[in-house]
């Protein structure tokens, strides 16, 4: 958890300048036609009679892999998913290429059988409750946890706190408020909605993927509940809201971060981390 993860876009852009000019120089390179795209999507029904793991393989030289498997995205020229919940599942595929970016059609796979080994780490019973139910989780804005509902975090040391803001995050980092709910579900799949007052009360549903060796969570249809430098509109400073740095998880708390890679103001890299509780444990300390 203390290694810095480098931002996806930045990576694309590098790769596609280092591929562009692997060609020449000063050669404008013609953007490869979809058939000339060398993919495979694999069920492989000796892990799973129900075709739960799906072998995801780029064949395509000099080219960067941008996968979404419906519950989650990856970048890997060769990744492996397993789908927990039995289903219909839409898999999408584009590379990056020296002449752009390359979209496919894309392939669907039928899984037919539950294996609920893949949700069983007690991270997904922490975040949702487990297999068959659901749990909703809002910011820690009155500190009944935490100091306030965010905290600075060094991007390269995650224990390393910048500045544990509390109350004093209000009002020119956060607008003191409601900031609503979100709820991550496993009742029939790794589902994820909110409702996010303070953005005009926007509602959102999509679904959700942890990545337990990387502590790590993706939300596919919406964002955590979230606010910064509300008078510039801040969050706009933070390119990527899909995916999150898990800092802490439990029963009760839940905190993720996000790099501040353009900040509006025009400060440097940071790690924004967002403070949460469980909605009924912030009920039960209001009492």
């Amino acid at each position: 958890m203390n290694l810095k993860r480098i931002n996806i876009g930045l990576i694309i852009s590098t790769m596609m300048l280092i591929i562009s000019c692997q060609k020449n120089e000063y050669e404008l390179v013609d953007p490869l036609d979809k058939s000339q795209i060398q993919f495979e999507v694999v069920q492989d029904f000796d892990a799973d009679a129900g075709g739960n793991t799906v072998i995801l393989k780029n064949n395509t030289p000099e080219t960067i892999s941008m996968w979404d498997y419906q519950t989650g995205k990856s970048t890997r020229q060769q990744d492996t998913v397993r789908y927990a919940f039995k289903g219909d599942y839409t898999i999408k595929f584009s590379t990056v290429t020296g002449g752009g970016i390359v979209e496919v059609d894309s392939v669907k796979v039928s899984v037919t059988e539950n294996n609920l080994n893949y949700v069983a780490d007690p991270m997904w019973n922490y975040i949702s409750g487990g297999v068959g139910h659901e749990k909703t989780w809002v910011l820690d804005t009155d500190g009944l946890f935490f100091e306030g509902p965010m905290t600075f975090v060094d991007p390269n040391n995650f224990s390393t706190i910048w500045w544990d803001a509390g109350q004093g995050i209000y009002p020119d980092n956060m607008a003191r408020g409601d900031y609503g709910e979100m709820t991550f579900s496993l009742i029939t799949g790794p589902d994820f909605r909110n409702i996010k007052r303070m953005e005009n009360n926007v509602q959102e549903k999509g679904t959700y993927m942890l990545n337990i060796a990387d502590k790590t969570l993706t939300i596919n249809g919406g964002t955590i509940l979230r606010g910064y430098k509300p008078a510039k509109n801040g969050i706009t400073g933070i390119s990527n809201w899909t995916t999150y740095e898990i800092l802490a998880l439990d029963e009760n708390t839940l905190r993720l971060g996000v790099y501040r890679d353009k900040d509006v103001d025009g400060e440097g890299l940071a790690l924004l981390v967002y403070n949460f509780i469980a909605k009924d444990f912030a009920e039960s300390q209001n009492k």
